[in-house]
């Protein structure tokens, strides 16, 4: 598992398919958290949606970074043909948490809020919310499951605009009218509980997506 999520990191890297969504997400914190001076947990709300925004390409980008010959090629070498499903969600994971972590710094550099525990670990929860929603709806777009890139950037843009407009639609709705609900966050626990269990959600959307977009694309390939 190791060597194949190496793998998709190597393809993803070569490709440089990561290129274009890195640049929306510098981009939108650049943006919108640049000299800001308003409570840190609410500009942490920006950062969560653009980089759910970003998640989704990001995803996109792992798994339709090599040819079909090439995927042909590494589900026959892999364990279970679950496992390239598995290895596309994880390295997209795993570049993500990068972005994340300039996420989390860069509003502290960029401008001047109150820096508490508690902050930084609703912001840490609501990224690790965002990114694996993201790539749960990445995984959904992607070859496979979507072969036109028209219809896979349709259905992704469709998709992010749901999850957060959609009130009633958990977990990244919800989170983010409550992290922009204007309360400032002091508390070093309590506060913070709930966004676990929203982070918790985030991950659970991500396994049932790919669960799904395994399926579909096993009949395809």
């Amino acid at each position: 598992m190791k060597a194949l999520i190496r793998y998709t990191l190597a393809n993803l890297f070569v490709s440089q398919r990561f290129v274009a969504p890195t640049f929306l997400y510098l981009a939108l914190l650049a943006v919108l958290t640049s000299n800001d001076s308003g409570p840190l947990v609410g500009v942490y709300a920006a950062t969560a949606g653009s980089l759910l925004a970003a998640a989704v390409w990001i995803a996109v980008a792992v798994a339709n970074a090599e040819d079909p010959a090439a995927r042909w090629v590494a589900l026959a070498n892999a364990r279970r043909t679950s496992d390239v499903t598995a290895a596309t969600a994880v390295a997209a994971l795993l570049y993500e948490a990068a972005l994340g972590i300039v996420g989390l710094l860069y509003p502290l550099v960029s401008g001047h809020h109150t820096v508490s525990a508690s902050a930084l670990g609703i912001g840490a929860a609501a990224e690790l919310t965002c990114a694996a929603v993201g790539t749960g709806l990445g995984l959904l777009c992607a070859r496979p499951v979507i072969v036109r890139t028209g219809v896979s950037t349709l259905t992704g843009i469709a998709l992010v605009l749901s999850v957060l407009l959609i009130k009633e639609l958990p977990p990244v709705s919800p989170m983010l009218r409550r992290m922009t609900g204007g309360s400032s966050v002091r508390a070093a626990v309590p506060n913070a509980l709930p966004f676990l269990g929203f982070a918790i959600l985030g991950v659970a959307a991500l396994y049932g997506c790919g669960v799904v977009a395994h399926r579909l694309g096993r009949r395809r390939d």
